[in-house]
């Protein structure tokens, strides 16, 4: 038999902003995609060309905060300083032995400058709908005690599912 832990869904979410969970009503956090840069080669012997990813290299991290309705709390996002954006959720599995619910810890952190914020539309009876983009230098994540991916831009470290550029890091003289 499979495994015995069904993944269900997000219990529960908080999330922290420069260490605080101040900001109001937050809908959802969308999390960057994790696109690997590629160099397309179409060499004489080759059949087709072909996309080769370069380790360790990924196109541009981006999040988006979307508000389902926004108020002061939203003065204190902006570029003074880096955003640190931390968000603790708890996954819910099912166990099919047992047919009981589990938990696990989710962790995931990242930090950037705002980019863009797109305002609401103004109508009466209707929500004050708003979104934060990120521009991302730094990107975490960690489910149940275990490190999933981690993109740090400027010190050029990515380890994503244990694959890390780490011999790359060494034969440059970085670690």
């Amino acid at each position: 038999m499979g495994k015995a832990n069904m993944p269900i869904a997000l219990n529960d979410l908080e999330i922290f902003i420069n260490g605080e969970n101040k900001l109001a009503g937050i809908g959802s956090v969308q999390l960057p995609n994790l696109e690997t840069t590629t160099v397309t080669i179409n060499q004489i012997g080759m059949v087709s060309e072909y996309e080769a990813p370069l380790t360790g290299h990924y196109k541009k991290l981006e999040s988006k905060i979307k508000m389902e309705c926004i108020d002061e709390t939203l003065l204190n996002f902006n570029n003074e300083g880096e955003l640190f954006i931390e968000c603790k959720g708890v996954i819910q599995k099912m166990n099919k032995i047992t047919h009981a619910a589990t938990y696990v810890g989710l962790d995931i952190t990242f930090k950037g400058m705002l980019k863009k914020f797109d305002g609401p539309d103004l109508k009466p009876g209707n929500k004050l709908e708003a979104s934060l983009d990120l521009s991302l230098s730094y990107y975490k994540v960690v489910i149940d005690g275990k490190e999933i991916a981690f993109l740090d831009v400027f010190n050029r470290i990515s380890n994503i599912n244990g694959e890390t550029n780490g011999k790359i890091r060494r034969m440059l003289g970085l670690s």
